[in-house]
């Protein structure tokens, strides 16, 4: 734990991480840096009110990363269970009886709700983000760096807005 004096400095590993700012240059990150990257990881529509605040719980885990890097992992987590108690509730019954988010994600997209998932050179999006959650649901001393937190954070909120449109989306 952080003394009482060194508790509100940000985590000594962000000396190390710079910004490609258009007006300066390279810089250091800074906190403003730091906290306009995780607003804009905010759900930008209606959700159930349960999810919008399990969601903030993982926002303000990842914003308070910047006085200790670790706790980039537990924000990860939370956002991670956030999309599977989203799959969950928007799925109803049959998702209770599934284990795991990645059978969750197979099936929202078998019924239509969430898109097929993204191949890439590492494997489907799906299969990485159930990955990552199996990782940290089971224990790993794996830190996630800021940008790592920022994708997995992007993928779990597109899916949750995916599975819950907003009116003007339904119509379109």
């Amino acid at each position: 734990m952080k003394s009482y004096a060194q508790a509100l400095l940000p985590d000594d590993r962000y000396r190390i991480i710079m910004v490609d700012d258009p007006d300066s240059g390279l810089r250091p990150i800074t906190f403003e840096d730091h906290y306009e990257m995780v607003a804009r990881l905010g759900l930008p529509t209606a959700v159930p009110e349960v999810i919008d605040r399990l969601y903030g719980r993982a926002l303000h885990a990842l914003l308070y990363g910047w006085f200790d890097y670790e706790l980039m992992v537990v924000a990860c987590g939370q956002a991670l269970a956030t999309l599977e108690f989203s799959l969950k509730t928007r799925l109803g019954a049959p998702a209770a009886k599934m284990t795991g988010l990645k059978p969750r994600l197979d099936h929202a997209v078998k019924l239509g709700l969430l898109s097929a998932p993204t191949p890439s050179a590492w494997g489907d999006d799906h299969a990485l983000l159930a990955s990552i959650r199996n990782e940290i649901a089971h224990g790993s001393d794996h830190v996630y760096p800021p940008n790592m937190a920022e994708v997995i954070f992007d993928r779990c909120r597109s899916l949750i807005v995916e599975l819950y449109p907003t009116t003007a989306e339904q119509d379109a």
